[in-house]
């Protein structure tokens, strides 16, 4: 396979449904959905804002329920929790308060784990944001609501 069909990257759970367990995230480099088996979600005890390493493959049989809605591209067989705590949630709101506006992981050459952590804490505001509903969506971070 090649690097585009077999891939080991960071996803972000978005959402984990209550009755299945089946988990839903998105990829931290390019906002593509990601779905998650029941098994997997179970046993890694997945929830709604987890920052997990996932080695992904291409969805190649995705069930249609909703014809309006994209089919998610992709599958994550397994999952790992990612251990490594980079900066503290306080670090990162620090090097956030400089900023006048939202701005993302690349342009405040912060870490996406260490950005999704510190949003978990409660430390700094997350904003997702969408060019149109079929766009990948942009994710952006401040320290604090009053700079949305």
């Amino acid at each position: 396979m090649s690097d585009q069909e077999n891939n080991l990257v960071t996803i972000i759970v978005t959402n984990v449904l209550y009755d299945t367990k089946t988990a839903f995230a998105v990829r931290e480099d390019n906002g593509e959905q990601v779905i998650i088996a029941p098994r997997v979600s179970k046993a890694v005890g997945l929830e709604a804002g987890d920052v997990v390493s996932a080695l992904i493959v291409p969805n190649v049989n995705p069930p249609q329920r909703d014809p309006d809605r994209p089919p998610v591209p992709w599958f994550a067989p397994t999952v790992a929790r990612v251990a490594e705590d980079l900066m503290s949630p306080q670090q990162v709101y620090d090097e956030l308060w400089g900023y006048e506006y939202p701005v993302t992981a690349e342009e405040a050459e912060l870490p996406i784990i260490a950005l999704q952590q510190a949003y978990q804490h409660g430390k700094i505001v997350k904003v997702v944001a969408k060019v149109k509903p079929s766009a990948p969506p942009i994710i952006m971070w401040c320290s604090d609501e009053d700079k949305l």
